[in-house]
């Protein structure tokens, strides 16, 4: 063998082992555990507060969500009805009818002048018929 094809083939082999060493680094990056992934389930237990027991509910809370409830009744009635006269139609008005505008859909652009593409041959005018 050459020393060329001798120096090829070390080149060829150093750009597997570069590419292998590439991808060994960049698996080892993807792998790492970051954020809560890494945390065991049981991690943010400490965090949340202790369960404590509720309060029984006293008559004069009892009364005071009674009135809230009846408030918020209120409230809802007064929207409703207030929501109600907005939704009254306001008189509208009839459209007239109008006389659709006639469309020239002729697009060789003739003015009638007898003069331009129309005319061939003939030297007359533009018209196909014969004498008339």
């Amino acid at each position: 063998m050459s020393r060329t094809t001798v120096l090829w083939c070390l080149a060829a082999l150093a750009g597997v082992v570069l590419v292998a060493g590439v991808t060994y680094a960049a698996s080892g990056l993807s792998s790492q555990g970051i954020g809560l992934s890494s945390e065991p389930l049981e991690a943010g237990e400490n965090l949340a507060p202790v369960a404590s027991a509720t309060p029984a509910a006293t008559p004069g809370r009892a009364a005071a969500r009674r009135r809230a409830a009846t408030r918020r009744a209120k409230a809802r009635a007064e929207r409703r009805r207030r929501a109600r006269a907005r939704a009254t139609p306001a008189p509208t008005a009839v459209p007239l009818p109008t006389a659709a505008p006639t469309i020239d859909d002729d697009v060789s652009g003739d003015d009638s002048s007898g003069r331009g593409r129309g005319r061939g041959r003939s030297g007359g005018s533009d018209d196909a018929g014969g004498d008339d």
